[in-house]
Parts: C-alpha cells; sequence; structure tokens
C-alpha cells in the first residue's frame, strides 16, 4: 500500500514542481522587463542633459571702470594700463574672442555663429581714462568693447575745461569718435541716477514709492539718456546697465518696455547662454587692482567644479 502511495503522488510532485518553476521563470522576465522600462527615461533624460550641456554657449563677462597710472589711486574699481593689457593678453593666448553685444543678440536671434571661446569687456561710467589709456590699447588689439554712460556726466565734461584724467568722463565729442572705431557699443547707464539720492540707491525703486511713480521715475531718466544718445551718437542704445549693480525687480518689465534688449548686472558668475531669457540678466565679473582676469576666471571655474 506504501509503496502505491509513493507512485501515485510522484507524478503529482512532478507537477507541481515544473508549475512552480514557471511561475518563477515569468515572475523573472516580468521583472526584467519592468527593470528595462524604468531604465528607458533614465538613459534618455541623461542623454538630453548632455545635449543641453553642449548646447551652451559659455560667456564670461569682465566689467572696468577707471584706468591711472598712480599706483597710489589704484583699487577696487581702478587698475592700471599694465593690468588691463596684462588681461588682453591672457584673453589673447587663451583663444578668447571679446565680443559685441549685437553679436550675442545675432547669435540668439538669428543664429549667427559666436567664435569658439566668446568673452565680453564692459567698462562702466564713461570715465575719461578709458578714452586715454583703455581704447588705445584695445584698437591695438582690435577688441570690441561695451561703453557704458552716464548722461549727466557726458553733458557736464562736453560743457567744461575742466578735465583731469582722475576724475573727468568722456565728453560727447570723444564718445562719437570711438564710436566711429567700430569697437566701441554705448550702453544705456542712466541719465542721473547712479547715485544715492533721496532714499533711492541707483535706479531701484523706493520704498515708499508706488509702482506709477516709479515707472514715471525710470522712464523719464532712462528715455533722457536714450535721447542725448540719439541726439550726439545717432543711435538709441540697446544695453542698460543697472548703476551700482543695483537689481530691481520694478525696474525690468519698464527696461525691456522701452525697447533694451540686454541687461547687464554685477553679479559675479559666469554666463551659459542658452535662450533670450538670460540677456535679461548678464552677470559680471568685476576686475580689482591685483587680481588679474587669470585669476579671476579660474577661481570661478574651480567653485563650480565643487558645486557640481
Amino acid at each position: 500500500m506504501k509503496h502505491l502511495l509513493d507512485r501515485c503522488m510522484l507524478p503529482l510532485i512532478l507537477i507541481l514542481s515544473v508549475a512552480l518553476l514557471s511561475v518563477c521563470i515569468y515572475g523573472m522576465q516580468t521583472a526584467f522587463k519592468t527593470m528595462a522600462v524604468d531604465a528607458e527615461p533614465e538613459s534618455a533624460a541623461s542623454e538630453e542633459e548632455k545635449a543641453e550641456q553642449q548646447n551652451k554657449i559659455e560667456l564670461p563677462i569682465v566689467m572696468y571702470h577707471h584706468i591711472l597710472k598712480e599706483q597710489s589711486r589704484l583699487n577696487k574699481y581702478t587698475i592700471s594700463p599694465d593690468e588691463f593689457r596684462q588681461d588682453l593678453n591672457y584673453m589673447k593666448d587663451n583663444g578668447y574672442t571679446p565680443i559685441s553685444m549685437a553679436d550675442l543678440i545675432a547669435y540668439i536671434n538669428e543664429g549667427k555663429p559666436l567664435p569658439e571661446r566668446p568673452i565680453m569687456i564692459t567698462f562702466d561710467d564713461g570715465y575719461e581714462s578709458f578714452h586715454e589709456y583703455a581704447y588705445p590699447i584695445l584698437k591695438e588689439y582690435g577688441y570690441k568693447v561695451i561703453l557704458s554712460v552716464i548722461g549727466k556726466y557726458a553733458d557736464e565734461y562736453s560743457e567744461t575745461d575742466d578735465h583731469h584724467i582722475r576724475y573727468s568722463h568722456s565728453s560727447w565729442e570723444q564718445l562719437k569718435d570711438m564710436q566711429s572705431s567700430g569697437l566701441i557699443e554705448i550702453g544705456n547707464h542712466t541719465y542721473n541716477m547712479h547715485m544715492y539720492n533721496d532714499g533711492r540707491h541707483g535706479c531701484k525703486k523706493k520704498k515708499s514709492e508706488s509702482v506709477a511713480a516709479y515707472h514715471k521715475a525710470l522712464s523719464k531718466d532712462v528715455g533722457q539718456m536714450q535721447e542725448k544718445c540719439n541726439e550726439h551718437l545717432g543711435i538709441y542704445p540697446k544695453i542698460f546697465t543697472y548703476p551700482f549693480g543695483q537689481i530691481c525687480e520694478d525696474a525690468l518689465p519698464i527696461i525691456k518696455e522701452m525697447g533694451f534688449e540686454a541687461v547687464l548686472t554685477c553679479q559675479e558668475k559666469i554666463n551659459y547662454i542658452t535662450d533670450k531669457n538670460q540677456l535679461e540678466h548678464l552677470n559680471r565679473f568685476n576686475r580689482p587692482h591685483g587680481t588679474s582676469l587669470q585669476m579671476i576666471l579660474n577661481k570661478a571655474k574651480s567653485g563650480q567644479k565643487k558645486t557640481k
């Protein structure tokens, strides 16, 4: 009887074993399929990120203000002619090509190619020292530059004989002469908002000021500078540069409304250009005395690698 029972159970055990093995195999196949499907979006996303990185244009922008020969007067915003020349040599030796804002806008709007390693040189305020020292050096190299001018000072120093390299600003005649070279692109640095006055810091909105009142004040001042540029230079600048780098969220809609296509700030980061929106907030590195452009860019790139 026992042998008969064993012979009956053996086929049943075999059937159950085969069935269990089939279930296991099916489950493993399903799991592998699910893993493959789940892995595909991750791979696709990774390829998409790589493509996006490749499409970005790395654009460092350096900001200068004043150039003097007197060592005792060099500071955070004033460098020597030799320091400026060293920066241009660094650009040349490392394959950088200075571009204008018009070049950048044409790249974004029309797809016109940029050089392999673009960089942008900017000078703020329009000091006469730019005309005296920087402009001749730029002509030697054939490098483009953006010069953001304060209208009130251009007016004042066009009407006075009191010129001293330490403090005077370029006249409209000097600006016109430099503009005609094709190397100098003029930016609007406001007509008379580059100051701390009556609760206003640069062109920022006052704490108690209404939106309507601020719109009127900013558009009047910036518009006055636009008209001055048209009168003396025959252009309406497309670049707006915040005085003191004081960004104001209420200012941008007004600036855009007035037809500006690019806005320069003082935030010290490298720009990675992908679309038109980035023209509304272009970062720049201030170049102080004693810290070369090479040092600035090496530090910026080293810091970015650490944060990735």
